[in-house]
């Protein structure tokens, strides 16, 4: 009997050692699950760096717009849009032709205008029966095309394409993170990922973005900056496939 249990006794390090190694494996694999997945401001810099030089992931308020709502360019856009009651062009328009980002066929054409087509489409009706105005051709050129932008509206039941907001967006220096949201997830909303709210500090790129020499288009910019000239925004990040990046519609908070 006393050797059974010396016997045990000798058997209990080896089993230690191997419950030991069980619990640090698991520990491991624990350790690298999105549950557990520590977020560091250098992920947040190199996520960053690289997201900001695409245009759609340009804050908007450093992006002009065409005036008003309509197809995704090139297309027709109702010539009155383009232009004052005077008949003058729009100073805004003539300066994105001047600048070589836009060219425009004024009056090159008739049809249904732009919110005509779309309220349409949103309710399953013809468009033909919409009276006739005068349409011009919008192009981009190949400028244009690099920093080029339409955004929908934002609910996916409306038609796409028809009537959103045709941008150019300038080129942004990313300044780094000011502060940033300890990853998190909503139990009450369907988005599965662990997600941040990071605020970062950009200013524009002058030296990328030819166009800012233009006073007209520079004007438009919504810009603030802070005495250091920095500007800031707040971002959502998510964790996805244990990789760390931008999600849909990263400018709105979706926790």
């Amino acid at each position: 009997m006393v050797g059974i249990l010396e016997g045990s006794k000798s058997q209990c390090p080896r089993l230690g050692n191997i419950v030991g190694r069980i619990v640090a494996g698991a520990l491991i694999l624990m350790s690298c699950s999105p549950v557990f997945a520590q977020l560091k401001e250098s992920d947040i810099d190199t996520l960053l760096t690289t997201a900001l030089t695409e245009t759609q992931n340009i804050p908007a308020n450093a992006c002009v717009s065409m005036p008003n709502p309509g197809v995704k360019l090139p297309g027709n856009t109702e010539t009155a849009s383009l232009m004052y009651p005077s008949g003058d062009i729009r100073k805004d328009v003539a300066a994105l032709i001047d600048a070589g980002l836009i060219t425009v066929k004024f009056n090159s054409g008739e049809g249904a205008s732009a919110l005509a087509v779309f309220k349409a489409k949103a309710a399953g009706t013809d468009s033909s029966t919409s009276p006739n105005v005068a349409l011009s051709y919008v192009e981009l050129t190949p400028l244009g095309n690099k920093f080029y932008r339409y955004d929908d509206p934002k609910s996916g039941h409306l038609p796409q394409g028809l009537y959103g907001a045709n941008r150019f967006c300038a080129h942004i220096q990313y300044g780094g993170v000011e502060k940033y949201m300890k990853p998190l997830k909503n139990p009450y909303d369907d988005n599965p990922h662990l997600v941040s709210w990071v605020n970062f500090k950009w200013k524009l790129d002058q030296h990328k973005t030819p166009w800012l020499n233009n006073a007209v288009l520079k004007e438009q910019l919504s810009i603030y900056s802070d005495k250091d000239s920095w500007s800031r925004s707040g971002i959502l990040i998510e964790m996805n496939d244990d990789k760390w990046e931008l999600g849909n519609e990263p400018y709105t908070i979706r926790w």
